[in-house]
């Protein structure tokens, strides 16, 4: 048993081609083994080709209604609806999950793109065990978080927000390794969450930026969580000191997270 486990998952698998060769990088390093996979994301099908026969992973559905950068879009699983209040006037997903609060989609239409994309992973050949959201619109859409619980129930899935118990100050695998190492030696026993989003330093990568952030600091930070992550060395470390990566089908259900919780966290 370890002393820490951590519930330790690559998020947005599919969503690029480097975004896929990083992650089967990085989960082969042995540490990271949850994987959210995104259905709309233009290489999800890609992705699965290269990691949905990974038996030693544990994918989940990265439920995704937003499409954060300016040049790099996705559009919805279902078809276009103009009156959804999940897309801009070309039928791609709107840039922040807070132009909900303008759109005002229903619950009801993003629960059936919900059950859509489930249904895409599922064809892909994908073994959904988990579920979770990409820029949580459970913050912007009243009612959404409630019907979330309950597709994850209905579906036989794993509701991610029994598991966000990030350990204090680890914000950022940017972060010195000696740093980190140092939170880690000092963390109480027990169960934590971390979530990385590994990609390589592309040119298709570099097109992932918008007012916020540039796309090529976007790509040189993920680049750095590639590195770090697949490192066998670090993995080796870790363990050393009681770290252990687990499954979420593994991992032991806390207390479900509130979305004010969640809007603290993040």
């Amino acid at each position: 048993m370890a002393r820490i486990n951590f519930v330790a998952r690559c998020d947005d698998l599919g969503s690029s081609a480097s975004a896929n060769r990083a992650i089967d990088a990085v989960t082969r390093a042995g540490f990271m083994k949850n994987v959210s996979v995104m259905a709309p994301g233009r290489f999800v099908e890609q992705a699965a080709e290269l990691l949905a026969g990974r038996k030693e992973l544990c994918f989940g559905m990265h439920t995704t209604l937003n499409a954060e950068w300016d040049e790099v879009k996705w559009p919805p699983v279902l078809p276009f609806d103009a009156g959804s209040g999940l897309t801009d006037e070309r039928g791609y997903f709107l840039a922040d999950p807070a132009m909900f609060e303008r759109t005002k989609p229903s619950v009801e239409t993003i629960m059936k793109e919900a059950d859509a994309q489930l249904e895409r992973l599922h064809a892909a050949g994908f073994d959904i065990r988990y579920v979770d959201s990409h820029m949580f619109p459970e913050m912007f859409v009243a009612g959404m978080d409630e019907a979330m619980a309950e597709f994850a129930k209905k579906k036989g899935l794993i509701d991610h927000m029994y598991f966000y118990n990030p350990p204090p100050g680890l914000s950022d695998i940017r972060m010195e390794l000696p740093e980190i190492m140092g939170l880690l030696k000092a963390l109480p026993d027990g169960q934590y969450f971390f979530v990385a989003h590994p990609s390589l330093d592309t040119e298709e990568m570099r097109r992932a930026g918008n007012a916020l952030y540039r796309g090529a600091d976007v790509a040189k930070w993920r680049a750095h969580e590639t590195q770090a992550l697949s490192n066998p060395g670090l993995c080796a470390m870790l363990r050393g000191m009681g770290c252990e990566g687990v499954r979420y089908d593994e991992a032991t259900p806390q207390k479900r997270a509130t979305i004010a919780e969640i809007r603290q966290l993040f």
